[in-house]
């Protein structure tokens, strides 16, 4: 018996250490993600309002960036699938904020320190929601994402409405492609 529970938990531990390696994401992979679910602008539905402290200890709100395509990407500092896909998600959000993109993370962490030590070393170029307890994120329609799996993504059209939805690390590439259709023409 200890043996089977030995091995069970070595097997346990090699498939947390595989799947939350912190190498970069290939520019154009998704990496150990669920496809990506993408609506058809008849079947989009309102994506609730997210909003309070930071974790930088200013207020975001999510209303506030009604009329942008605002990706919202759920993580946490201890996530190496977080981690890898960090550098791009701020990239994506350089290089198309003066086209109407915002990118707003929502981090689970319990620390504030150790959701700002990852913000320094990840360089994010956006402001994260701190919910450590996960009541903003329980206001997402159900089934739309794995609240227990870290990172995931949603795409919100500027009218408010779930565009896409990604359970596991986005590639800058994909990212790219799919919200490009949603902003305004250049």
């Amino acid at each position: 018996m200890k043996t089977l529970r030995a091995s069970t938990a070595a097997v346990l531990l090699l498939a947390v250490l595989v799947g939350c390696s912190a190498s970069p994401l290939p520019e154009d992979e998704s990496r150990g993600a669920a496809p990506l679910k993408s609506y058809a602008p008849a079947d989009r539905v309102a994506m609730p309002e997210l909003s309070g402290e930071s974790v930088d200890g200013d207020r975001v709100s999510l209303k506030g960036l009604r009329g942008k395509v605002v990706v919202v990407n759920a993580w946490a500092s201890w996530c190496g699938p977080c981690r890898a896909e960090a550098p791009g998600l701020s990239r994506v959000h350089e290089e198309l904020y003066d086209k109407g993109l915002r990118v707003m993370g929502v981090n689970a962490d319990t620390s504030v320190g150790a959701a700002r030590a990852f913000e320094k070393e990840t360089r994010l170029a956006y402001p994260s929601l701190h919910d450590p307890r996960g009541r903003q994120l329980l206001r997402l329609p159900k089934g739309l994402v794995n609240l227990a799996a870290y990172p995931f993504t949603i795409v919100v059209d500027p009218q408010g409405r779930i565009a896409a939805a990604r359970i596991g690390a986005i590639g800058e590439a994909e990212l790219k492609r799919v919200v490009r259709p949603l902003l305004p023409p250049s």
